[in-house]
């Protein structure tokens, strides 16, 4: 079969053997005592943009039965979006739960609760926010813009479709996950993408939004356009909500 080799990546191969005292996990970078990865990437506090409560938000729907069964990708476009709305989608898809949550536990499962992701907002008709390229600082429930030309911005358009109102670009910080879980890391990475992606679909139906998850897109150019380097940091997913 051609595509058996390529098979393996989807199977769980960090193997316990309850028999033995051995930890499959021992070269980690975590078991030598190495320090662990920061969670969020370095801003500067003066450049935050507090977003608004996620939860100052009126709802179109609230039945999760009706949310779960009218999930679908749609690509038309549904006009602006306002702050709370953006705060909500973000919150949903990688912020931190509010009621009764002493550990601050997110609202999406990661392995090992590892989070290697990063959000990268690409505002593109919000109101009362200038159209470009920030970061979701989930810790603050703020975003902090990032300089992009506005050439640069119309240059997305080129490499990735459709474009919605607002673009999250999920870009991969992979040691984040490689610290505890070393090579059997990134299968996991993709399963937590695609928590957030489907947090994405219900909060945007939640709202009356359309959101539309695109994996097929220029790698080398989103990578260009946000800054990244394309091997320790790059896209890996991305939403466009309508």
């Amino acid at each position: 079969m051609k595509y058996e080799k390529y098979r393996a990546f989807l199977k769980g191969d960090l193997q316990f053997d309850l028999t033995k005292p051995i930890n499959p996990l021992a070269d980690s970078d975590q078991s030598k005592g190495l320090p662990m990865p920061p969670s969020e990437k370095p801003y500067d506090i003066e450049d935050l943009i507090y977003l608004p409560n996620p939860t100052d938000i009126n709802l179109i729907k609230r039945d999760i039965i009706d949310i779960i069964d009218s999930r679908e990708s749609k690509r038309i476009p549904y006009g602006e979006f306002t702050l709370e709305e953006l705060s909500f989608v973000l919150w949903a898809t990688y912020g931190v739960r509010i009621n009764n949550n002493p550990e601050k536990k997110r609202t999406v499962p990661s392995a090992g609760a590892r989070y290697p992701f990063d959000a990268y907002v690409l505002a593109l008709d919000v109101i009362n926010l200038q159209k470009g390229l920030y970061r979701y600082i989930w810790s603050k429930q703020a975003i902090v813009p990032v300089y992009i030309s506005e050439e640069n911005i119309e240059a997305f358009k080129q490499y990735t479709m459709p474009m919605g109102a607002i673009n999250i670009i999920w870009v991969v910080v992979p040691y984040r996950g490689e610290w505890r879980y070393m090579q059997h890391s990134h299968r996991a990475c993709l399963i937590d993408v695609g928590h957030m992606g489907q947090n994405g679909y219900l909060a945007a139906e939640a709202l009356g939004r359309g959101c539309c998850a695109i994996g097929g897109y220029s790698q080398q150019d989103i990578d260009r356009l946000l800054g990244l380097d394309g091997v320790d940091e790059f896209a890996c997913y991305i939403e466009a909500f309508m």
